[in-house]
């Protein structure tokens, strides 16, 4: 886990996947991290290949602390599996999740007849 600071942000990069197994750890180590003068917790996920069910329940407690500090939870770069996770269980439409915008192949005005 990597972790930055400035301008009322902490940006936390997770580098591994979010299980039962490290659940526990993970949301220590990150509460550690935030304090009563926290805007906004940025938790960059690109490198999380795996979320089961405890690492869902780390993200919600993140999010019910962070806000009930007058602060926002914002999670970035889910891969596609998490990414379906989280609309499964309707996560993305209580979290502020912000994917890595799609790559566009172009439109179909493009093609001439």
């Amino acid at each position: 886990m990597n972790t930055k600071r400035g301008n009322g942000d902490i940006r936390i990069e997770l580098m591994d996947d979010i299980t039962f197994a490290n659940a526990s750890r993970l949301k220590k180590e990150m509460l550690r991290q935030i304090d009563e003068d926290v805007e906004r917790v940025i938790i960059n996920i690109s490198q999380v290949e795996f979320m089961d069910s405890s690492g869902i329940g780390v993200l919600i407690s993140l999010y019910k602390i962070v806000e009930s500090m007058g602060g926002q939870l914002i999670i970035e770069h889910p891969n596609l599996g998490v990414q379906k996770l989280f609309e499964m269980t309707k996560l993305d439409e209580i979290l502020d999740v912000r994917k890595v915008k799609e790559q566009t192949t172009g439109s179909w005005e493009d093609f001439d007849d």
